[in-house]
């Protein structure tokens, strides 16, 4: 068993997707999620506000084996991760892998997500993380 802390981001549809990908997210392990936040964009250009969250998983899959099927939930959300602007464009969804769960995985989430990121560890360490998105 496997346990990862991920990352959610949209801001296209951020609310619609965001419900819709828990379901996504269900089969491939049990996940707890943060609550949700709304930043601006970062590292690109848009009017466009994403809808941010952070999430654990415990799967049985490794880490190539959660990306790609991370790429494929993106790619059924109507992001085009064939173009090579993908990461500078607006997205229905993003999911990440930061790390394998870790102290020093805790310590690189971004910034933009860090006090959120305080506030989940804090809650999933001592048993009270959702398992629902709270939007």
């Amino acid at each position: 068993m496997y346990r990862y802390l991920c990352s959610l981001g949209a801001n296209i549809e951020p609310k619609q997707n965001f419900a819709r990908v828990q379901q996504r997210l269900e089969p491939l392990g049990e996940v707890f999620y943060s609550a949700v936040i709304t930043t601006k964009p970062v590292a690109m250009e848009s009017n466009s506000d994403f809808l941010n969250g952070l999430f654990v998983i415990e799967t049985e899959l490794s880490a190539t084996e959660l990306k790609l099927e991370f790429n494929q939930i993106e790619i059924e959300f109507g992001r085009d991760r064939e173009d090579p602007r993908c990461s500078i464009l607006d997205r229905p969804m993003d999911i990440d892998i930061l790390g394998p769960y870790s102290d020093q995985v805790w310590a690189q989430v971004p910034s933009y997500l860090r006090t959120l990121g305080a506030e989940f560890k804090q809650q999933f360490e001592t048993h009270n993380a959702s398992q629902e998105l709270q939007l």
